[in-house]
């Protein structure tokens, strides 16, 4: 397995990938995260950088993408989502490495920290805590101890409420 930044002709894998991971009953409906993916490309937070993808030779086993969200409209934070590894990867280290790798990208770029909603069970492991106990509001107050940081520098942290990328309509 390697891991590298995405590149354009990764896209179709990637896309595949985000489709197997998501796809409940039916695999002929293409799960929303899928779309977004593709929105999420085309937005004003997108950076390559933090757009890893895990292969196992040519092929898009995992990915997982960070695009610039705001925290109370005028600081820049990264917001991490989706992360998807293909079903027949899942539980063999494809996520646990792109979730290391998209830290160390963040933390040699001189990111404060990156916000994500998801299961506190998996994302404790990687050093995310619940976001709110760093003054950092999630836009729906429901998610609770869901929407969890990872922080890198704290003295540049910032608080306030924060908005992902737009794709994510929150």
């Amino acid at each position: 397995m390697q891991i590298r930044q995405e590149v354009f002709d990764d896209r179709a894998g990637i896309y595949a990938v985000t489709h197997a991971a998501f796809s409940k009953d039916d695999h002929l409906v293409e799960p929303s995260e899928v779309g977004l993916v593709q929105q999420l490309f085309e937005c004003d937070g997108y950076s390559p950088a933090f757009s890893l993808v895990a292969t196992n030779g040519n092929t898009v086993i995992a990915h997982v993408i960070a695009t610039w969200g705001t925290v109370d409209g005028k600081h820049k934070l990264l917001g991490l989502g989706p992360l998807t590894v293909a079903p027949e990867y899942q539980g063999k280290g494809a996520g646990t490495a792109l979730m290391q790798a998209i830290s160390d990208r963040a933390e040699s770029e001189h990111v404060s920290g990156i916000v994500l909603l998801g299961a506190t069970g998996y994302y404790q492991r990687f050093g995310y805590e619940p976001a709110v106990s760093r003054g950092i509001i999630p836009s729906d107050p429901v998610w609770g101890d869901h929407f969890m940081v990872r922080v890198f520098d704290e003295r540049s942290l910032p608080t306030g409420h924060y908005r992902y990328a737009a794709p994510f309509g929150c």
